[in-house]
């Protein structure tokens, strides 16, 4: 029998869905929800956007599903947070909490005692990851970053979790879905899926364009899910994918120019160059040169690199 739904400073009784403000000790910002309880029981999911702020197509993604969803269509809970990380997403701010200038999907579980991200990442996982039964974390390309649609899912050592997380990724219809297995320390889905959580990361959209398309591609994503887990009524539709094993990231040693040699969505080889690293006189540093045979999933298209920022990734 269905019962009250409490998240945090949210509360829905049974059949109600209400639209309100998730406040967290000791942060600022005010973090807007859909919280969902449905008219019968089922499992409880939480369905994220704007853990990066400037990934616009994620956040349009997440606050659609949850304007969309009526609670007695839904057999268990839902919870959508589509701005999880607001002092981002209205500062404007690439990658990084502008306060602390720390990645929000870098600071996972987070500290109650640390600085900005790592305070939001221990509430978010504390009130709100540990009252679910099932993680979906939209993302995007971020302002300055091109990407072709993928999801990725945490190899764990937890064959159930695993398995449900596996196929969980599956479900959108994208090309690629990656096994990443420990690429991404400190992550939503890595941090959930350690605690027993199924969790993924659905990525779609780039360089801080709000894409309709792909709005569309993962709203369809999530509700494919929900079908797939029974909170809602349907038929679970499937997809071919090509799945990844290896998730090869390119970052920069050298504050400069990036000229990169390849775009999003080409197939490279082992030993072929990527792009070059120059001076600010035009001079090549370094050539960057792929480890890997695989497809470039994401590609940072700015001109402007800093020390130890990402450029680029390719899974095989």
């Amino acid at each position: 029998m269905t019962v009250q739904w409490e998240i945090g400073s949210l509360r829905a009784a049974p059949g109600e869905k209400i639209k309100d403000y998730l406040t967290l000790p000791s942060i600022e910002e005010k973090l807007p929800a859909f919280l969902v309880n449905g008219s019968k029981d089922g499992p409880r999911v939480l369905v994220l956007g704007g853990i990066h702020g400037c990934e616009y197509t994620s956040i349009d993604a997440a606050q659609k599903v949850g304007a969309s969803l009526e609670p007695t269509q839904v057999k268990g809970k839902i919870i959508v947070l589509p701005i999880a990380n607001p002092a981002s997403f209205y500062a404007r701010s690439i990658y990084v909490h502008p306060r602390d200038q720390k990645n929000l999907n870098r600071m996972f579980p987070g500290n109650q005692n640390g600085t900005d991200a790592e305070r939001l990442a221990y509430w978010l996982n504390e009130l709100v990851f540990k009252q679910v039964d099932y993680i979906i974390d939209l993302h995007g390309g971020d302002m300055i970053e091109a990407l072709v649609p993928f999801s990725i899912y945490h190899v764990t050592e937890d064959e159930k979790v695993l398995t449900a997380s596996k196929e969980m990724a599956s479900l959108f219809e994208i090309d690629y879905v990656i096994g990443s297995s420990g690429q991404v320390p400190g992550s939503t889905y890595g941090c959930a899926a350690e605690q027993g959580i199924p969790a993924i990361i659905a990525e779609a959209g780039q360089q801080g364009i709000l894409s309709e398309e792909h709005s569309v591609l993962l709203q369809d994503g999530v509700k494919n899910i929900l079908v797939s887990l029974g909170v809602l009524e349907g038929e679970v539709k499937k997809s071919e994918s090509t799945y990844i094993s290896v998730f090869d990231w390119y970052r920069s040693d050298f504050k400069g120019l990036w000229y990169p040699a390849v775009l999003i969505g080409d197939t490279v080889k082992k030993g072929q160059v990527l792009g070059k690293l120059t001076n600010e006189f035009g001079e090549t540093v370094k050539e960057v040169v792929s480890h890997t045979e695989g497809v470039v999933l994401f590609l940072v298209s700015s001109l402007a690199i800093n020390d130890n920022d990402p450029l680029l990734a390719v899974g095989a």
